[in-house]
């Protein structure tokens, strides 16, 4: 029954489902099995959602792949409130983004990331950069990011009095000028034991004490 419904939704979308042994061309699909779990998953309005993003828009007509798939209906999910405000935008966007071209990406990543996600945060990123503002419905709490920082910074300075600071402040920049470019950032965050905030407020403590 459920094959059937698939069937007949991608009709409505001019999308054919081709054997998994055929190489599909654009407006063809070889993902009968993915199409049917996101139709008892999520219900046939979801499915159409998902199919006219992907088979309405710009260039994405040959992309329609299990792990298009998948991503774009999460993203949909996310991004329901954007959808029923302004269908518009959501589709004026995804003629924008260069599916192929993150797909292609994507696949760097097969065995070390699962691609469905990998997809859909890279597919994302474009949509908000596409979409003159439209975002997914949750906000993210940077509020809290910020008040953790100054959490931390405040500690760092109860604990380390001014001539330390100064003292490793100096250290810090001198281990900076000694690394290569671009490995500065990640030895911070991984290696130093502390918040990038307190690395900046030593290094400018020690910077005001030698002007």
């Amino acid at each position: 029954m459920s094959d059937a419904v698939v069937r007949s939704i991608c009709a409505e979308f001019d999308v054919e489902i081709i054997p998994a042994n055929e190489m599909p061309v654009p407006g063809q699909t070889r993902a009968a099995g993915t199409l049917s779990r996101i139709l008892a998953k999520h219900g046939d309005g979801h499915l159409r959602l998902v199919l006219a993003t992907l088979s309405e828009t710009k260039g994405n007509q040959g992309l329609i792949t299990e792990t298009s798939l998948w991503a774009t209906s999460d993203l949909v999910r996310a991004c329901s409130k954007w959808i029923e405000e302004d269908a518009s935008a959501w589709f004026d966007a995804w003629d924008k983004i260069p599916l192929g071209f993150i797909l292609w990406h994507v696949q760097e990543l097969a065995g070390k990331s699962h691609m469905r996600h990998a997809l859909a945060g890279a597919m994302y990123l474009m949509l908000v950069h596409y979409s003159r503002g439209k975002k997914a419905d949750r906000e993210v709490g940077y509020g809290f990011i910020r008040r953790v920082q100054k959490a931390e910074d405040e500690l760092s300075a109860r604990q380390v009095n001014r001539s330390e600071a100064v003292e490793m402040g100096r250290e810090l920049i001198a281990l900076k000028a000694s690394m290569p470019r671009g490995e500065w950032l990640p030895w911070v965050r991984e290696r130093s034991g502390m918040s990038y905030g307190t690395v900046q407020r030593y290094m400018r403590l020690a910077a005001e004490a030698r002007s």
